[in-house]
């Protein structure tokens, strides 16, 4: 790949890997809203800012906490999650592994711990208990290994978990990927402004628990309600849907109110995660970084097997957020010449224009 030693470069390339993520293919009308704040807020390429961070936070052995899971139909049963989320949680959960030999933990409601293993596991690492896996860096061969946890919904024990997780673990980074954030009233509300807040498990706890220790967090999200949009509460109260409440205020509508140290607007939040994913490889130097083509297939594919519904059409399938299979796998090839997989540079490099 092409050498990214140069900031100009490297700031040209990621910039480049957030309009991708950010095309509004589903004319959900959302999207560069929040994007266009977010980047005013940043200053500079997202994915590059959370690259950095990330890299800032993370070495070998320190553990990525990573919050997904959205239960996408609660009032017919707390079983069932939408696909937007754990695929990008497990792209990135690999990809920190890669890149800086990370451990992740990944969080998700209890009900949904099961499906969201045998998404982690298509992105290639194996999942085991929290212990098991800090035991498996030391034995004698080698386990490419993840742990996903169920975390509480009841904000007491979700806060106790955090701390007893932070109390153990040598913490590098957190990482939330379309999960619900509370408002200022402490609701968690839906894009439609409905309130779910009792079926959701409460990622706010880890994310204040690592900002009070100074731990770098980046959130992930895509429709103004996910952790991390209270970067920009501001700048979206009153112009993004839904963002005030039922008391006219912006304190109980959509927008969360903690506050990541980067945010990550993306069309579908899953390609956020890889757009993270690919500034990291680019910055790194190091395509293996980002997941193949063949392995978002599989990723997919898994996560319909395990019953994970596409949040807008309602069916179970390989499909995300109304978007079919064939525009995830294309997403994927196109981030990928990111890192030069089918980029004749040598021609490039002699273009007289």
């Amino acid at each position: 790949m092409q050498a990214a030693a140069n900031s100009d470069s490297l700031v040209r390339i990621c910039d480049g890997i957030d309009r991708l993520v950010s095309m509004d293919l589903p004319r959900r009308g959302v999207i560069d809203l929040i994007f266009r704040a977010a980047r005013e807020q940043a200053a500079m390429p997202l994915s590059l800012r959370a690259a950095r961070l990330l890299q800032a936070g993370l070495a070998p052995g320190r553990v990525a906490l990573i919050a997904t899971g959205w239960l996408d139909r609660p009032h017919v049963s707390l079983d069932i999650a939408e696909s937007d989320g754990p695929p990008g949680a497990a792209v990135l959960a690999r990809a920190l592994h890669v890149a800086f030999g990370a451990v992740p933990f990944v969080f998700v409601e209890d009900r949904i711990v099961a499906p969201t293993i045998a998404v982690v596991q298509a992105a290639g690492l194996r999942c085991v208990e929290p212990e098991q896996i800090l035991a498996a860096r030391g034995g004698s061969g080698a386990l490419h290994a993840a742990s996903v946890i169920a975390l509480p919904s009841d904000r007491a024990k979700a806060e106790a978990m955090a701390s007893d997780i932070l109390g153990r673990f040598d913490i590098g980074a957190f990482v939330a990927v379309e999960k619900g954030g509370e408002n200022r009233r402490g609701r968690i509300r839906t894009s439609r402004g409905a309130d779910t807040t009792d079926a959701l498990s409460k990622a706010d706890a880890l994310l204040d628990a690592c900002r009070s220790r100074g731990i770098p967090s980046v959130g992930i999200g895509d429709g103004g309600n996910e952790i991390g949009m209270g970067l920009v509460h501001e700048q979206l109260a009153g112009r993004l849907r839904n963002s005030l409440g039922p008391d006219g205020t912006s304190d109980d509508g959509v927008i969360p109110s903690g506050r990541t140290d980067a945010l990550v607007a993306a069309t579908v939040s899953n390609w956020g995660a890889y757009g993270v994913a690919t500034a990291l490889a680019v910055l790194l130097e190091n395509p293996d970084v980002l997941h193949s083509v063949e392995m978002e297939e599989a990723i997919l594919r898994a996560s319909a097997a395990a019953g994970f519904i596409d949040g807008v059409t309602g069916f179970v399938a390989p499909s995300v957020d109304g978007l079919p299979l064939g525009v995830h796998l294309a997403m994927v090839r196109l981030l990928r010449t990111f890192v030069g997989e089918g980029v004749n540079t040598v021609a490039w490099n002699k273009y007289p224009g």
